[in-house]
């Protein structure tokens, strides 16, 4: 039985192409974009994967109450050539994880033990990576870093929970010999967001990208012509439809109530990301710095 589930995934996945969880980070990273009928399509997809897979087109169509034109839009929107790639991309999903789950990501319980709390949780947090790392664009990334590193300064905006991403960013490129800020409090970020130029480069987190405080920094920021580059979890949001470039923080995690707590080691992920790109970059500019930084933390460890 494991070896034909194993052969039939390797057959679908030669099939499809290049087939991951991505799937469903696909849908949930567009899904603000989508229109209403589309969503109907999305959130079956998002909720039962597995028999949406063996739906044929009209069957999905008469289940969600869409036409089969609906559909087929949605599918292009995927990204997948057909519908019949669409649901061998899903079926893929649903022989990963086994006949038993409706959906590939069990949702946590209070009878679980804590190995099964553990696995759950690493499961989530690996797949959230995995759909992040398949929806970056490498033409993207390359203009990121052009933007950071010919930018007279570099500054870090991001509130509540995106604020622990913001201050990882700016820990990171302090090393660099860019010149780099950050400042927690929201009225400190407006003013910061206000002094920037257009030969500036602002970094704006937001898991939603609606957060209404962040949305008046990018407002300032754009009043000034700052460069954008935005990480969010909502291709459609405010914040991505504003900035410059964006990467979105995606996770397959259909229980909307935790996704946050996911995206935000995708949103660390893609710093890192940044990070090492603009360093290997720049790695004449950066390589008497990171030493000099180097030093002074040694010298305080000794000291202590």
């Amino acid at each position: 039985m494991f070896t034909k589930m194993w052969l039939t995934a390797a057959i679908l996945e030669r099939e499809v192409g290049h087939v991951t969880r991505s799937t469903i980070g696909k849908i949930r990273g567009t899904y603000d974009q989508l229109s209403r009928t589309e969503k109907k399509v999305a959130q079956m997809a998002l909720n039962t994967p597995a028999v949406v897979s063996e739906m044929t087109i009209k069957e999905l169509a008469s289940a969600t109450g869409v036409s089969t034109a609906t559909i087929s839009r949605f599918v292009k929107r995927m990204d997948y050539a057909n519908y019949r790639e669409f649901t061998m991309a899903l079926a893929h999903l649903a022989i990963e994880d086994g006949a038993e789950h409706q959906s590939s990501f069990p949702e946590l319980a209070e009878g679980d033990s804590l190995a099964t709390i553990a696995n759950k949780t690493f499961h989530y947090t690996i797949s959230s990576l995995e759909a992040t790392n398949e929806a970056l664009s490498e033409k993207d990334l390359a203009r990121a870093v052009l933007k950071l590193i010919n930018a007279d300064k570099v500054t870090f905006f991001g509130l509540g929970g995106s604020s622990i991403a913001a201050l990882d960013g700016y820990h990171k490129f302090l090393r660099t010999a860019l010149s780099v800020a950050y400042y927690p409090d929201f009225d400190i970020q407006l003013m910061q967001a206000a002094r920037l130029s257009d030969q500036d480069c602002a970094v704006v987190i937001s898991h939603s990208g609606r957060n209404s405080e962040t949305l008046q920094v990018v407002e300032e920021l754009q009043r000034n012509d700052v460069s954008i580059i935005a990480i969010t979890s909502y291709s459609g949001s405010p914040l991505a439809q504003a900035a410059d470039v964006t990467f979105l923080s995606l996770t397959d995690e259909v229980n909307y109530r935790s996704e946050g707590m996911y995206s935000l080691i995708s949103q660390l992920a893609i710093l890192d990301t940044l990070f090492m790109m603009t360093v290997l970059r720049i790695s004449s500019r950066t390589g008497n710095v990171m030493t000099k930084v180097h030093d002074v933390i040694e010298q305080t460890r000794h000291d202590a």
